[in-house]
């Protein structure tokens, strides 16, 4: 079994704040296309940017994007582990920019990570 481990380069740590509350978000590259990636996959362009758009009807345009602190054992999400909810992604150049909520969960209370 390999385990993938991810490498935080280059992430934007957001605070804003709506109705008095304070909400949390990083922001930056979350996929690339073109370019091989640590499990040793190059994804083309037009494959990527097409799953994005898929993605990004069936789950973050219905607040159903969820992530994991962490890279997940499977590709099915345990929502006992949900630290985040991708709020967009969008193509610049060959990279998918992305932003994620933090949200209030244990995990995503977890700050170790600032």
């Amino acid at each position: 079994m390999k385990l993938i481990a991810e490498e935080v380069v280059d992430v934007k740590y957001l605070v804003e704040e709506k109705n008095g509350k304070k909400e949390h978000y990083i922001s930056g590259i979350f996929m690339q296309a073109e370019k091989k990636n640590r499990n040793g996959r190059v994804y083309p362009r037009d494959v990527l940017f097409k799953e994005v758009n898929r993605y990004n009807t069936e789950y973050v345009n219905k607040n159903r994007a969820f992530g994991e602190l962490g890279h997940p054992d499977s590709p099915t999400i345990n929502l006992d582990r949900v630290s985040h909810m991708i709020t967009s992604l969008h193509p610049d150049g060959t990279n998918i920019i992305g932003k994620a909520k933090i949200l209030d969960t244990p995990k995503g209370n977890y700050r170790d990570w600032e």
